[in-house]
C-alpha cells in the first residue's frame, strides 16, 4: 500500500472532508495551481472551493486579481487565439469559452479582436473552414460526397455561407 498518500484514509459515505479557512493556504495553493497553467478567475475558485472555505478561496482569488496573476480578458483572449489555431468556428469559440465561466462580455471582446477581418478583409473563420476542408475533407470532396463536407462543417459550428465559400476555395485549387 506505499502507492497511496501518507495519512490516506478512504472517505466513508456521506462524510464530508473539513474545509481549511486559513487564506495564507488558500492563497498558497492558488499561486502553486496559477504555475501549473493560466485559468480564469471562476476556474481558480472552483478550484480552491474543494479544499478551502468559500471566504479563504474567494479572498485568494481576489489577491490574485488584484495581483494581475488572474486575469479573465488576457485568458479569453489568449484562449479565443489558440481555438482559432485550431481551426474552430465563431460559434465553436464561443461555447468553449461560456464553458470556461467567463461573461459574454469578455467572450464578444476577445472573439471581435481575433476573428476580425484582416486588412484584406479575410476573415479568419473562413480561412479556418478553408483549411479543414483542404486537409481533411478534400477526400469526400474527391469522391462527390459535397453533402458530407457541409453537414460536417456546419456540426463544427461554421455558418453556410462560410462553409460554401470554403468548398468553393478548395475545389479551385
Amino acid at each position: 500500500m506505499s502507492f497511496y498518500r501518507k495519512n490516506y484514509r478512504p472517505r466513508r459515505d456521506g462524510e464530508e472532508p473539513e474545509k481549511c479557512a486559513d487564506p495564507a493556504k488558500a492563497r498558497a495553493r492558488a499561486l502553486d495551481a496559477l504555475a501549473a497553467r493560466e485559468m480564469t478567475s471562476g476556474q481558480l475558485y472552483e478550484r480552491l472551493c474543494v479544499r478551502f472555505t468559500e471566504q479563504a478561496a474567494a479572498e485568494a482569488v481576489a489577491e490574485m486579481v488584484e495581483l494581475d496573476y488572474v486575469n479573465d480578458d488576457r485568458y479569453a483572449e489568449a484562449k479565443a487565439h489558440s481555438l482559432l489555431a485550431a481551426r474552430k468556428s465563431r460559434r465553436a469559440a464561443a461555447q468553449n469559452l461560456r464553458q470556461k465561466g467567463l461573461n459574454a462580455q469578455q467572450i464578444e471582446q476577445a472573439l471581435e479582436s481575433v476573428y476580425a477581418p484582416d486588412e484584406d478583409g479575410e476573415s479568419p473563420e473562413l480561412e479556418a473552414a478553408a483549411a479543414l476542408v483542404r486537409s481533411r475533407y478534400k477526400n469526400k470532396l474527391a469522391a462527390g460526397r459535397r453533402d458530407l463536407v457541409v453537414a460536417a462543417l456546419q456540426r463544427r459550428g461554421f455558418a453556410y455561407a462560410v462553409v460554401k465559400e470554403a468548398i468553393r476555395r478548395a475545389e479551385e485549387e
